[in-house]
């Protein structure tokens, strides 16, 4: 078949792949705190793709408009390298961008992720030492419609402003949550955030705030807080990254509340390069759970360590280890969670 007078944007294939040997192990001191927790004694060795960030595929294209604007899209596949898996829907989006600044439409990285892994060294995932309380696993997502925030959001609108100070980015986010008769027609899901940010020489600022109607709260995969009615699930965090050239601290504050429940957590870092090549890092979080029962309030901490050396510019192989502690506040009862990982992270 002939299409005459159709143009197409150019394409970019990309992605990433990540293999990893990896130890962890999981230690309760009784059944109460692991059912609490949701973490159950376990100890586990294989290899995994998710410590450096997961294995994708995407193409992402853009098309100019003339008059200084453009259209942008970009379709990412989430890959499972050590099983067989369908591919799942990363980030899936749309978008203009010109002179009133820049709009995406879809599924897409969350301003708050986006914001606290900045000053995370350790990168955004894997189970070697992560704090619990992070974003990338305190989910307000989930279920009856709501959307996958804070780390990717779903049939979301982000509204980035024109740089009218250089250095200064602001943006609004808008998510659509599903009406459904499990929710009484409530739209559970829809949200609101704000993200601002700003960059000087070696110095990055950047805090984000967001506001989800019925938005539970999970600590890892355990859900803590059943928000089933129509109260606010409040989102913020704060990052801070000052690269001095010879070493790169950080801190980053995240903290998640419906009503007086909350999860929260502080992250100090820092990662200092070794020669041309290498880095290491190491960071120390705290943090603490608040439930509406009192046995259900805990203390946390941890530590991640590791060493990050670059082969090339896009090859990377590493060793990230750590441990953290949930400690229950009433009984002192602890699940504790120790792990290492060695591989090999190629991006292209």
């Amino acid at each position: 078949m002939l299409y005459l007078g159709v143009s197409f944007a150019d394409a970019t294939l990309y992605g990433n792949i990540d293999q990893t040997y990896n130890t962890s192990k999981v230690t309760p001191s009784n059944t109460s705190i692991a059912t609490i927790t949701g973490q159950t004694a376990s100890q586990k060795t294989n290899f995994s793709a998710y410590q450096m960030g997961q294995s994708y595929l995407g193409v992402k294209g853009e098309e100019d408009l003339g008059g200084g604007m453009k259209a942008n899209y970009l379709y990412e596949f989430g890959l499972a390298t050590e099983a067989t898996a369908a591919p799942s829907n990363r980030q899936s989006f749309v978008g203009l961008s010109g002179g009133f600044g820049a709009f995406r439409i879809g599924k897409q990285y969350s301003q708050a992720f986006l914001n606290t892994v900045a000053a995370d060294p350790a990168g955004a995932t894997g189970g070697a030492g992560a704090m619990y309380m992070a974003p990338e696993t305190g989910y307000a997502n989930a279920s009856a419609g709501l959307t996958e925030g804070p780390l990717r959001q779903d049939r979301a609108i982000q509204y980035d402003l024109p740089n009218f100070v250089p250095g200064l980015n602001i943006g609004v986010t808008k998510v659509l949550g599903n009406a459904n008769s499990a929710n009484g027609g409530v739209k559970k899901g829809d949200g609101t955030g704000i993200n601002i940010g700003y960059s000087f020489g070696g110095l990055h600022a950047g805090f984000t705030t967001d506001s989800v109607t019925g938005g539970d709260i999970y600590l890892g995969s355990k859900k803590i807080v059943d928000n089933t009615t129509t109260a606010k699930n409040k989102f913020t965090t704060l990052a801070l990254v000052y690269d001095l050239g010879v070493a790169k601290p950080s801190y980053s504050n995240v903290k998640m509340s419906v009503g007086s429940e909350s999860v929260q957590a502080d992250m100090f870092a820092i990662s200092v390069p070794v020669g041309s090549s290498a880095a290491v890092f190491v960071s120390s979080s705290s943090g603490k759970v608040d439930l509406a029962a009192a046995a259900g309030d805990m203390k946390a901490k941890g530590m991640q360590y590791g060493v990050n050396y670059s082969l090339s510019k896009r090859t990377v192989a590493y060793w990230h280890a750590g441990n953290s502690t949930l400690t229950q506040k009433t009984t002192g009862d602890s699940v504790k969670s120790t792990g290492y990982a060695i591989g090999m992270h190629h991006s292209f």
